[in-house]
């Protein structure tokens, strides 16, 4: 109930996450992480205590320099039913998914403030590290002794990683090895299939732990645990089994020695060669020809188009000024009245040198009047060219007040149509004009277009060209704010992105803008010389002290 009632306030859950990533946020996922944890545990040493398993420690263990809680349920192995032995191992998630559960159901219940924010961390922290962590059987945390339970296995990882090398042995350098214990075939399969993800899943986690400890303390220890880390849990498996190979080298036949060495010099050429392929980037559909209608000042509304076809020098929007047109005519009256006076000036004695003054009043008024009269014509919104008006704002009518620069709607030529796309740096340099490319609508999958390369820019995009795109109002680019000395204002893009312009060919089924993908078939490009340029640079860039 807690899942369907979150479902239908998706977008509200959404951004309560986005809205929290800040230090009093972080904060309370930290506090809400241990609560879930400390339940998790109790769950582990209730249930093992139910069913007479003595629990001997609880506390907290440093795992990779990083703090978790623990429950020692080691001698729940004297249990013979292995139901019961499942029960303790699946207890800690159990505990966390009931808390997960009440957590969303309640957040979807109260109202907005304190409480509902801490729900809200409960429930997330619950959920988010109950299904990615704990659940998974890879690592020895709760999803691994869950599995071991239910195959009634003990030693799982430890027999799956003995088959597996054996596997690769025989398979891949044709020794003659003996397996290490015989089991059905499809089990034999499985074990083996479940080593190997096992390895490539760790690996995953080992590099990515290693990034994080590399950025948790300053840079000399940084990289230093950073090398101990890929030392010790990815290169040292990798050199024992090498060394074992290297002991029984002359038991390898020659044609596996010849194989590998082969191998080995087809995919250094396959990484030589610059193999066509296509690239891609997130983009944006829109009128090539397109006008923003806003009003220059602020004013009441007094007609209206409605949306649909214009023509060139149609009116829009009529807005009207009550401030100019008073001054407008606080100027016209000044200006009549010293006309009045010019023309008494006759007969009168002073009059010639009295009349230079006067007009020169005149002349003022008259042209304050004229300005005034120019300003409130800048109000007679017309359309620029024959097209289409569209995204017409619902609120307007007329007496309705508008704000300077204010979008009041949008007047686009609908017979040719642009992308706009945004490649990461890494890749602009494949890109060429003339290149063919398709942009992909999101959400529509037969609206896919068609079209040419026209231009690429030279430098980096500071700003992004329409809100939809960023990532904050839901888009595919994920932003930062400009700083601010940043002469164009909004959100910049995180990463380094070129703009490319496409030209597509025909229209889209509907004339709008439409957020998408779009894939550039770019020049070729070998990458093992991008792969090690990418390494060298990184180095380079994180050995600078």
């Amino acid at each position: 109930m807690g899942l369907l009632l979150a479902g239908r306030q998706w977008d509200s859950f959404r951004t309560s996450f986005v809205d929290n990533l800040t230090t009093g946020g972080l904060i309370g996922f930290a506090l809400a992480l241990t609560c879930a944890k400390a339940l998790h545990e109790f769950g582990h040493a209730l249930t093992a205590t139910r069913y007479g398993v003595r629990v001997a420690h609880m506390g907290v263990a440093m795992v990779v320099l990083w703090p978790m809680l623990y429950t020692d349920t080691s001698e729940s192995w004297k249990l013979a039913n292995p139901r019961q032995r499942l029960a303790i191992a699946s207890a800690g998630i159990v505990a966390e998914l009931a808390l997960a559960g009440l957590a969303t159901l309640a957040w979807s219940l109260v109202p907005d403030g304190p409480l509902r924010s801490a729900l809200f961390f409960l429930a997330t922290t619950s959920w988010v590290l109950t299904l990615a962590v704990n659940a998974s059987p890879f690592m020895r945390f709760d999803g691994y002794f869950i599995l071991a339970d239910l195959l009634d296995m003990p030693n799982l990882h430890e027999r799956a990683g003995h088959l597996a090398r054996t596997w690769l042995r025989r398979h891949l350098a044709g020794l003659d090895e003996p397996w290490p214990e015989r089991l059905p075939p499809g089990q034999h399969a499985g074990l083996i299939a479940f080593a190997l993800v096992t390895w490539v899943y760790r690996l995953g986690v080992f590099i990515g732990i290693a990034v994080a400890v590399y950025y948790m303390f300053f840079k000399a220890l940084g990289i230093l645990l950073f090398l101990v880390e890929i030392g010790w849990f990815v290169l040292r498996p990798l050199i024992v089994e090498m060394r074992e190979w290297r002991s029984r080298r002359n038991d390898i036949p020659v044609s596996r020695k010849r194989g590998a060495l082969i191998a080995a010099l087809v995919l250094i050429l396959a990484g030589l060669i610059p193999w066509p392929g296509s690239l891609s980037g997130a983009a944006w559909l829109h009128a090539e020809r397109q006008h923003t209608v806003h009003a220059p000042l602020a004013g009441r509304v007094v007609r209206l188009a409605g949306s649909g076809p214009v023509d060139a020098g149609q009116l829009l929007v009529e807005v009207e000024s009550p401030e100019l047109l008073l001054s407008a005519r606080r100027a016209d009256g000044q200006r009549e009245s010293s006309e009045r006076e010019l023309a008494g000036l006759s007969g009168l004695p002073d009059g010639e040198q009295r009349r230079a003054q006067i007009q020169g009043q005149h002349d003022k008024y008259a042209a304050e009047a004229g300005a005034f009269r120019d300003e409130a014509a800048r109000l007679q919104l017309l359309a620029p060219f024959k097209g289409q008006l569209v995204d017409v704002d619902p609120s307007l009518a007329a007496g309705v007040w508008v704000a300077p620069r204010q979008a009041l709607g949008m007047v686009i030529d609908p017979t040719g149509w642009v992308v706009e796309a945004f490649i990461p740096e890494a890749d602009v340099g494949r890109v060429r004009p003339g290149d063919a490319a398709r942009f992909h609508p999101t959400g529509q999958p037969f609206g896919i277009l068609e079209g040419k390369v026209i231009e690429v820019d030279s430098t980096r995009s500071s700003t992004l060209p329409h809100p939809a795109l960023d990532a904050a109002a839901g888009g595919p680019i994920a932003t930062l704010p400009n700083q601010q000395q940043s002469p164009t204002p909004g959100r910049s893009p995180r990463e380094s992105l070129y703009r490319v312009r496409i030209v597509v060919n025909g229209s889209p089924a509907l004339p709008r803008i439409a957020i998408g993908e779009v894939r550039i078939a770019g020049e070729g490009r070998a990458w093992l010389p991008a792969a090690v340029n990418r390494i060298l640079a990184v180095g380079v860039r994180e050995l600078g002290f």
